[in-house]
């Protein structure tokens, strides 16, 4: 009897044993339950929250990329015009803005970027009221070399004027002072006995010709001795010479020239008179010979004179 007490007494006390177990397992789910939740929400809060701040950090980076974009094209429209006198400053501003742009990229501290695009603003703005200057004196300068231009081509027109009239002035003393020969006459003539001389047109018979001419007056040719060349071109076109060494020749107006007679003259710029004479070397051909005159600055003149 005493032993069935005893097993009735034990299986209540197992069961509150066991209830006991299920109470406290079910109040550690329902902390688990609570926990879940509150992490479920407190993580929804927080994305959210993340959401939200990257939502508010892509409109800044659009205000921010926006403001860049609005400096760089104020920049580069006064580039286009000025791009000459930004050489060297350009590659500051464009470093300066692609730093920039590395920082909106990243999605970096807004306040260093605020910083970096007040400061590229400020330099862009300081190099802008720079070129504006630049631009006003260059226009300053401009009008200045239009009107030093003007002057110099005045100054250029006036010494143009001067020089033409120098060199007309020259040109005219040169051909008032230039040696004349006149009256131009020649005696072919053929020697006989006791030196008497003979004047003949015949060619075979003609053994020398001589030449004779009047130099005018000229009171602003240069006085003293001056050398005469006289040239005799047979009806060939060749002049009558002792031979084609430099010796028989001589200079004017830079073209060496042979000639067939020489003299001198002591001339003090009164009318004088002169002659030369060329000597046979071969028989004369029939035909027209042409005599020129020189000294060695001036052609004193042209004659003629025919053998039959």
């Amino acid at each position: 009897m005493e032993t069935k007490t005893n097993q009735g007494t034990e299986m209540p006390e197992r069961q509150r044993g066991n209830e006991n177990v299920y109470r406290i397992t079910i109040a550690v789910l329902g902390i688990l339950v609570l926990l879940l939740a509150i992490l479920w929400y407190t993580g929804r809060q927080t994305l959210k929250e993340v959401s939200h701040e990257r939502e508010v950090a892509m409109i800044l980076s659009e205000e921010l990329q926006l403001e860049l974009d609005s400096v760089l094209d104020e920049y580069n429209m006064v580039k286009l015009e000025y791009d000459s006198i930004l050489v060297d400053k350009d590659s500051v501003i464009q470093a300066n803005a692609r730093e920039i742009q590395g920082l909106i990229a990243r999605q970096a501290d807004y306040h260093r970027i605020r910083r970096q695009l007040n400061l590229l603003r400020e330099v862009t703005q300081n190099y802008v009221r720079e070129i504006d200057s630049l631009h006003t004196e260059n226009m300053v300068l401009k009008a200045e070399n239009i009107q030093m231009r003007e002057e110099i081509q005045e100054v250029q027109r006036r010494t143009t004027e001067l020089t033409r009239g120098k060199a007309e002035l020259e040109t005219k003393v040169e051909v008032a002072s230039a040696l004349r020969a006149y009256q131009i006459d020649a005696f072919p003539f053929r020697l006989r006995g006791r030196g008497r001389e003979d004047e003949t047109d015949r060619a075979g018979r003609v053994e020398q010709v001589r030449v004779c001419f009047l130099i005018g007056e000229n009171p602003i040719t240069r006085p003293g001795e001056h050398n005469v060349y006289m040239r005799i071109a047979d009806p060939h076109g060749q002049i009558l010479r002792v031979s084609d060494d430099l010796a028989y020749s001589f200079i004017h107006q830079g073209d060496t020239l042979q000639y067939s007679a020489k003299g001198s003259i002591n001339y003090q710029n009164m009318q004088m008179n002169k002659c030369l004479t060329w000597e046979r070397i071969s028989e004369f051909e029939p035909g027209v010979y042409y005599i020129s005159l020189y000294t060695d600055e001036y052609r004193l003149g042209e004659s003629a004179f025919e053998l039959r």
